[in-house]
């Protein structure tokens, strides 16, 4: 049995939001034919779900939580660090030795620590496959082992700080760094994710996107998927005019969509339907929308199935973001109608009218939320028609043999010639 090393900042474990609902899904499936070791810090409250876990990972390796940098002290960058000490410009600072911070961009920065973690459990074991999830871990593999690796991203995170921004343009100072920030999140992708031998894609978007930046380097499109078994339509009829919004809420796509929601769209829907009722599921929901009337705000809830089905109509508002959103193929695994923007369908191959309404404009996504609620013959057309569609194209299990006919080209291949021929000075 091949041996597969998985570098993370998550658990896979439990499959109830986007990521780690895909991790769960993928690799629960591929731990039938392949050993999998899963290294990643594990954040206070996870110690939970390390038995959760261990149903389908060989071991959990603990990876260090604290971010503990190394600044220079000597040469030129150790003048400059001074410098921009003295000058106390905290952004200026963080440009230049730390890393971008802003919404919906995340990393899991290489630290002394991590670094030296990581060289031990591949001085411990032996590995057929290293597998970094998620691109803002591409540089904690080290570059002079001679192990084929490949890069697993949800996101593009340049095209997902573009998007943002121009949605949040922030304070001056957002606006001044911008352009600067995003060009090195370019230069992050290109610097690291030549350490791979191939990367995956969640959408022919980001695949598109990454093929331009990477060009040396294959990009295999491996989409998210819905666990079809799990999520059946229900035969109970919905409760009229009530809708329903899916997501973590500490996400700030998700927060914009939900405010977008209530503030633009929400009062012309309650215009023609004042008993209508928006019912969001997930953790940390905007507090300005807690009491608010018609608006009901449940937190994370353990199974989503039950409610999600009182709904008549589920909305995915999302003006930001990238990869594709689990929230709709779970919504038309559950026969849900759904309305959404078209950046909120992006990277789902949906048809407009057959499986789903998309609409990009406050107005536009009332009528069609208001026209799911009067026209029952639409509304069931797109339920059915929306079940369907993930039954061909979305169920795990064939997402998962996918993959697995991936793995397989990249066991053969060793470690990128880049890296073969920079050895053991590749780490300085």
């Amino acid at each position: 049995m091949k041996k597969i090393l998985v570098i993370a900042n998550i658990l896979p474990f439990p499959p109830k939001d986007g990521g780690k609902a895909r991790l769960y899904h993928l690799y629960s499936r591929l731990s039938k034919k392949y050993q999998i070791t899963w290294a990643s810090p594990i954040w206070d409250g996870e110690e939970d779900y390390l038995q959760g876990v261990s149903g389908f990972c060989h071991q959990v390796i603990p990876l260090p939580k604290e971010e503990n940098f190394s600044f220079p002290t000597q040469g030129g960058m150790g003048l400059l660090k001074r410098v921009l000490a003295h000058l106390r410009i905290p952004r200026l600072f963080e440009f230049a030795f730390g890393y971008v911070k802003a919404p919906g961009v995340y990393w899991l920065p290489k630290t002394p620590e991590r670094l030296e973690a990581i060289e031990g459990i591949l001085r411990q074991n032996h590995f057929d496959l290293i597998i970094s999830e998620f691109e803002g871990n591409a540089e904690l593999i080290p570059e002079h082992v001679e192990i084929p690796r490949l890069l697993s991203t949800h996101n593009v995170q340049s095209n997902l700080f573009w998007r943002a921004r121009k949605t949040f343009p922030g304070s001056w100072v957002d606006r001044l760094f911008f352009f600067p920030e995003w060009l090195k999140i370019i230069h992050y992708e290109k610097k690291n994710y030549r350490r791979y031998n191939g990367i995956l894609a969640v959408s022919e978007k980001d695949k598109q996107i990454l093929q331009k930046r990477c060009r040396s380097i294959p990009v295999r499109l491996i989409p998210n998927g819905v666990d079809t078994d799990f999520f059946t339509p229900s035969s109970s009829t919905p409760i009229p005019h009530t809708m329903v919004y899916l997501g973590n809420y500490a996400y700030p796509p998700n927060a914009d969509a939900v405010r977008y929601f209530y503030t633009q769209i929400f009062p012309k829907i309650r215009g023609r339907f004042p008993d209508a009722r928006l019912i969001l599921i997930g953790a940390s929901p905007p507090e300005e929308l807690i009491g608010q009337e018609g608006v009901e705000p449940l937190g994370f809830v353990e199974d989503v199935r039950p409610i999600v089905q009182q709904a008549e109509v589920m909305v995915v508002p999302l003006r930001t973001g990238g990869g594709t959103r689990l929230k709709i193929l779970d919504g038309m695994a559950m026969g849900k109608a759904i309305v959404s923007t078209s950046l909120g369908a992006e990277g789902l191959e949906v048809t407009h009218g057959k499986n789903i309404l998309l609409a990009d404009t406050p107005e536009a996504f009332a009528e069609r939320v208001i026209e799911v609620m009067e026209n029952a013959d639409l509304r069931r057309t797109l339920e059915q028609n929306g079940r369907a569609l993930v039954e061909r194209l979305y169920d795990w299990n064939a997402i998962a043999r996918e993959a697995e006919e991936w793995l397989e080209t990249i066991f053969q291949q060793p470690a990128p010639l880049l890296l073969r021929k920079e050895g053991i000075n590749a780490q300085g």
